[in-house]
């Protein structure tokens, strides 16, 4: 990472405390191991083997792990599956011990790391809510004086006196979630919760966060959903097969996640090919056409001509695609649309449309066409598709077409509801 407030994790870690004050976390050469055994009775064969054969591989969930976490900062850490997130977090709350390094934390730690950890199935919500408040420290007499507001935040209703077998998902991480706000926590900790929750429970919850902020909380989240983190964190890490290997601002960190998993592909394999060494294409994306033109390279590019699948609000990118041609085609037309996730298409256009002539292109010729677009989307995910065609009167020629052929992100810290953040300037006359 170029920016100076990143971390590379060959470089001294910055001294927090100094500049911002206590710290709620400091975490100094972590690291958890466990043993993987191929066969459950090869455990039995290397605990009684004569010569203390080894028959396990050795698995470092965490690899020397170093940061610090200044209290009454709001923290999110991302990272790809099987990084070590989790595992993290289970070390933070005392959960798991580690192997090596140490973990000091100062404060009262609220965690939910588990949807519905600890409730009964066949018990009523409300007797779940007694004994999970009783788990994380609060006397029967404390939850009387909290009910309400537990009950009024999770927003179940009727359904507390009801078994929670009968929960959706939902309804399980709200009332968990409530719970655990209102234990009065100096550090909460969630690992993906929230991504259970619909829009308007996700909008209560960073509100709260933002409560505990006043008040010297500290929260701590993993989550998948990069919008979350640029828009309501502090300081962001980065975490890649147990390694800590960036730290600082979520905006940055979450570019340097989404470098991360272009380079790894899916199935966490370096890809070779060269379209996919530049962008992570979507292994669903529908392909046609007659091949007089082939789409051999495309995506989308930030004002340094970097490849980028994480777009920010109000930012300026560049769609490309190079297209070689297999036959002698005049004036052939490109096209590219974005549309959301659910089909809807949100914005797009064509060389046609511009009155643009592209001109004959001969066999074995290669042109690159960029259409330099300014982003107004708000946040969520959407996808690219690119098109060459001809036209030919009513007629419509498809070369080569590729929907859905990337998918990207755009992230924001500006709140806004809809598709699209249309900038608006607000003025106030006083009459």
């Amino acid at each position: 990472m170029t920016d100076s407030s990143i971390e590379s994790p060959n470089t001294e870690p910055v001294d927090i405390q100094q500049a911002n004050g206590e710290l709620a976390v400091d975490i100094r050469g972590l690291k958890k191991s466990y043993q993987l055994y191929r066969y459950p009775k090869d455990r039995l064969k290397e605990a009684f083997h004569p010569f203390k054969k080894k028959y396990h591989q050795e698995f470092n969930a965490l690899d020397g792990i170093d940061f610090s976490i200044p209290k009454g900062t709001t923290v999110g850490i991302i990272g790809r599956n099987g990084s070590g997130k989790s595992t993290l977090l289970q070390c933070i709350c005392g959960i798991v011990n580690p192997t090596g390094g140490e973990v000091r934390v100062k404060g009262k730690i609220a965690a939910l790391l588990e949807l519905g950890a600890g409730f009964n199935p066949e018990f009523t919500g409300r007797d779940n809510l007694y004994m999970n408040a009783a788990i994380l420290g609060l006397t029967r007499e404390e939850t009387d004086q909290r009910l309400e507001e537990i009950l009024a935040f999770a927003d179940i209703g009727e359904y507390i006196d009801q078994p929670v077998r009968a929960y959706s998902s939902g309804m399980y991480v709200r009332l968990a979630f409530s719970i655990a706000i209102h234990v009065d926590p100096e550090i909460l900790i969630v690992d993906e919760a929230l991504a259970v929750g619909d829009i308007h429970f996700q909008a209560k919850c960073f509100d709260r966060f933002h409560q505990f902020r006043k008040r010297g909380v500290t929260v701590i989240f993993v989550t998948h959903d990069l919008n979350m983190v640029t828009r309501y964190c502090d300081q962001a890490y980065l975490l890649n097969r147990g390694k800590l290997i960036g730290q600082g601002k979520p905006r940055e960190v979450v570019a340097e996640y989404r470098k991360l998993e272009v380079n790894h592909g899916d199935n966490g394999q370096y890809q070779n090919d060269q379209e996919s060494a530049l962008f992570a294409t979507n292994p669903y994306e529908v392909r046609y056409g007659n091949s007089k033109a082939k789409i051999i390279e495309g995506g989308i590019f930030d004002s340094e001509n970097n490849p980028v699948q994480t777009l920010s609000n109000g930012d300026s990118y560049r769609v490309n695609m190079k297209v070689e041609f297999e036959n002698e085609v005049d004036n052939p037309v490109f096209a590219y649309t974005i549309k959301d996730v659910k089909g809807t298409e949100i914005a797009g256009t064509n060389t046609h449309f511009s009155d643009i002539n592209t001109g004959v292109f001969k066999p074995g010729e290669v042109v690159d066409i960029d259409f330099d677009i300014v982003v107004p989307l708000n946040a969520g995910s959407f996808l690219l598709s690119i098109g060459c065609v001809g036209l030919g009167g009513d007629q419509i020629e498809v070369f080569d077409r590729r929907h859905d052929f990337i998918a990207f992100q755009v992230i924001t810290s500006r709140a806004s509801v809809g598709i699209v953040e249309l900038d608006t300037k607000i003025r106030i006359t006083r009459h």
